[in-house]
């Protein structure tokens, strides 16, 4: 288990420091962003960062290089992790990719869970159990019960964007007893934030 997480997870005053900013954070993003702009993932991602380096030190948060082939996004207090976020009740990607064959095979026998998951579950106007640490012991105990071709789906054609956790198994996984979660109140209140463009203006300001 992941001793960073781990103390986030068990101490109060880190669960309720936590939670109390992501959803603020977290609509800032939805704020600068159009409803299903892919970007708005990243930029919730960038978000998390930002905690960890913050909460647990740049020293214990390393982020891979752009471009390097990875199922993980960040290593935590030498942990390697990956991190999701959705909104509402749904699955979400564990592979991208455009090649059905390729999709086909990691459906049948190829796909194996790598790493721990940090999961941010987006339910705004409500409050309920929103971020869960789920480990690798939680994913496999899933795979194993209700097997690789109901735990994943895809959508074949032209269109497909690589495989998903489907949502059945993401329910099936936020319960499992490995799992950790707390929650968040998504209700967000009135709050007066920065201009998009201010970052970008102390930027060439500081140019000068």
């Amino acid at each position: 288990m992941n001793r960073c997480l781990y103390d986030l997870f068990l101490i109060r005053e880190k669960r309720q420091h936590f939670a109390e900013g992501i959803s603020i954070a977290f609509d800032m993003v939805r704020r600068r962003m159009p409803p299903g702009n892919p970007a708005i993932g990243i930029l919730r991602e960038h978000v998390l960062i930002g905690f960890f380096k913050s909460e647990f030190g740049s020293e214990n948060v390393v982020v891979p290089e752009k471009g390097n082939q990875r199922s993980y996004d960040v290593i935590l207090c030498d942990g390697e992790l990956s991190i999701k976020t959705l909104t509402g009740d749904s699955g979400f990607k564990v592979l991208w990719t455009v090649d059905n064959e390729q999709v086909s095979n990691e459906i049948k026998s190829g796909y194996q869970p790598e790493h721990d998951i940090f999961l941010i579950n987006i339910f705004w106007n409500r409050c309920m159990d929103s971020v869960f640490y789920i480990p690798l012991s939680a994913q496999h105990d899933v795979i194993d019960d209700i097997g690789r071709q109901k735990y994943l789906s895809s959508a074949t054609g032209t269109n497909n964007r690589g495989i998903s956790i489907n949502k059945q198994a993401v329910t099936r996984l936020k319960m499992h007893s490995d799992t950790l979660s707390f929650a968040v109140d998504w209700r967000v209140k009135d709050v007066d934030y920065p201009d998009a463009w201010d970052e970008w203006i102390e930027f060439w300001s500081n140019r000068q």
